[in-house]
Order: C-alpha cells, then structure tokens, then sequence
C-alpha cells in the first residue's frame, strides 16, 4: 500500500523515484512543483471534452470484426424513456456534469433543461450492434421477457465500464492538479486520487466480470443466471434511469455490505425505470447466487406498494448520476420535495463521502406521480 509521509517526502534526492508513485524521478515530477503553474480551467475543460468524445463498441468479442460507426447510444430510450417524460419542446431535466457547470453553480448540483437527442448518450455502440443487440426493446413495447431484461442489464452494465473508464482518465489527469500548491495540499490530492483510482480500478475489473458473462446470455437471448423484478403502471414515470451499484444498506437501513475491502468482491444491483408504450416500468437484475440484494430486494418488497414510488426516489438519486425528470413533474414538486432530491443527488456524486445511514429508509419526504399496479419476477 502506498503511504505519503511528508517526513520522507522531504528527504528525497533529486535522483529518488518520486513519492507519488508516477514511476518518474523526483527531480521530473514532483519537484519544486508549489513554484509550477496552476492548471488552469480553460485547460480542464479541453480535457474533459476529450474524454466525452472517446469511442469504443462492448458489443460481445465475437462480433467485434462486425462492427461499424460507433454512434452516440443511449442509455435510456429516447423513443420511449425519454419521448415520454419530455416537455413540449423535448427537452428533460438532468445534469450537465462538467466543470464549467459545476463552477457556474458554485459547486452545487442543478438540474438543466437537456434535449432529449442528447440526453443519456455514451459512445459505447457502434450504429449495427446498437440495433441488433437492442432493438427488442427499443423497437417494440416491453413486456418483461428474459431476452429484453438482460439486454436492459447488458446497456446498464456497459454505460458503467464506459463512464468508469473515462473517471479513470480524469484521474490521470488529476494527478497534475497539485501544481502551484503546498506539499501538504499536494499529499492531499494525491492520496484521495490514488484511493480513487484503486477503487475504480476494482469496479472496472468487476464490471468486465459481469459483462463476460452476460455476453453469453444476450447472444443465446435469454438468461440462466439473472433475477429479473419488473414493477409496472399503466402510466408513464416521471424518471428515467440506468445504473448499475453495489447497495451499501437496504430499505430498513441494514448495512449490507462493505465496500472498504477491496479483497472482497461486492454484490451488484443494475436497474433501469422508463416508459414503453405508455407504460411505466422499473426492471431490477441481479445475479441468482447474490444473496445480499436477494435481502436488498425483500427489504423493498416488504414496503407498501402505495408508499413504493417514494422510497424509489430516494434510490435512485441516492445511486444513480444517469438520471433524468420530466419537467412537468419536477414543476409541481414543493421546495422541500426539490430540495430533497438535490440533496439526495449531491450524496451520490460525493466521491469521498460515506453515505448516510437510514438514506433509502427515510420516507419523511413523499413523492407522488407514479402508481405501482403489478410486480412481478420475469
């Protein structure tokens, strides 16, 4: 385990490999770097779009020499999810997650108007894997079936390796933000990346895990290891999402698992909540042999369908930044049901920070504009 000891920090010569584990010398790397120039935000910025534009298809390997244009997928159906919660302009709520925005809202977390062509997108598909692999669902009404739920979980799961990848990125480039800065601010930043680093590191290798192992299933359109639980109303909901997490505490507010052991591969939950055909779906997936969010999901199942859709909000906002709201729902909301999503969605996005005990148990802010009518295993 690296460790940054400012007492040996301070004795290195110019010729000793460099404390922050970069591989380079002292004197190339970390040297008199409080007297270097700042990054400044024009330059955060370029690289930030850079990365946005990285493409690449995780269409199964065996039909990777197949694959065309790579396209800007997206993660929640625009020609349902997203047509279905829009405005009369077709634009969505959610967030523009870069720094420009984040400076401009002076650190907070705002939902946007963004259009629906451009939200949920991710260079993630090539335009003929994109079709083959999700035109079950994308091209006609969701009915629930195996084949349309683990293409559901397989977008889910890519949009993750994708944006992790990507965070991963950044986080190189992170690593230069210390410039201009005292040693101890320069320990600080370096020490939170490397911990963020491995930790992504981790995720990814896990999420490759799981996405192997769905590309079997998808291309033999059906599953032999997956839970499917599908929720359905005959109304649209409000929110759309796509996510895949690893649930830290249940619905009672029960610690379920520990993320803090690396050694110990964590159970995963991918869900999605959209709307086809003018119907209102929310389809949870999980690994038949996960017997944490077995207990996750009998922790929800025991709430009162009536109370459902509240405790999903604080869920879905708590967990998931690939989320977005109808305009006309977000409009009715009060200012305490507003300032409670916010708040939700500013724990989930604190990279550093644990997330409060009892958040999904907390119902003491109620949310309506989605009935759940039937529940059902797929």
């Amino acid at each position: 385990m690296m460790t940054f000891d400012i007492n040996e920090i301070l004795k290195l010569g110019r010729n000793d490999q460099c404390w922050c584990g970069s591989g380079l010398k002292f004197k190339r790397c970390h040297l008199d770097r409080e007297n270097q120039k700042p990054i400044s935000t024009g330059e955060v910025i370029e690289y930030e779009q850079n990365i946005s534009k990285r493409e690449a298809c995780y269409a199964p390997q065996e039909l990777q020499s197949e694959c065309t244009k790579i396209i800007k997928a997206h993660t929640v159906s625009k020609s349902s999810g997203l047509t279905d919660i829009a405005d009369s302009t077709n634009h969505v709520l959610g967030l523009k997650q870069n720094l420009a925005n984040y400076r401009k809202n002076k650190g907070k977390l705002r939902f946007e108007k963004i259009g629906i062509s451009k939200a949920s997108t991710f260079k993630g598909f090539c335009s003929k894997h994109d079709k083959q692999l999700f035109s079950c669902f994308e091209d006609m009404p969701f009915l629930g079936t195996q084949e349309q739920c683990i293409a559901l979980t397989y977008r889910a799961v890519t949009k993750e390796i994708y944006a992790k990848e990507n965070a991963l990125e950044v986080a190189d480039f992170v690593k230069n933000m210390d410039r201009g800065r005292h040693l101890v601010f320069q320990i600080n930043i370096q020490e939170q990346n490397f911990f963020y680093q491995l930790g992504l590191e981790a995720a990814i290798n896990d999420l490759y895990i799981i996405k192997n192992d769905i590309d079997f299933e998808l291309l033999s359109k059906g599953s032999r290891s997956y839970n499917f639980l599908v929720m359905e109303s005959s109304s649209p909901i409000p929110i759309t999402v796509s996510s895949a997490v690893n649930p830290t505490q249940d619905f009672n507010g029960k610690h379920i698992q520990d993320l803090s052991n690396l050694e110990v591969k964590p159970e995963y939950l991918v869900f999605n909540a959209f709307s086809s055909n003018r119907k209102g779906f929310v389809v949870f997936s999980w690994l038949k042999k996960a017997k944490v969010i077995d207990n996750f999901i009998n922790s929800l199942l025991e709430i009162d369908k009536k109370d459902m859709f509240s405790y999903l909000v604080n869920f879905f906002f708590s967990s998931a930044e690939n989320s977005f709201i109808s305009p006309d729902w977000w409009r009715n909301l009060s200012d305490i049901q507003r300032d409670k999503i916010e708040e939700l969605f500013s724990i989930g996005s604190d990279l550093f920070e644990d997330v409060p005990r009892n958040i999904l148990a907390d119902n003491s802010v109620k949310f309506s504009g989605w009935n759940i009518e039937d529940i059902y295993k797929a």
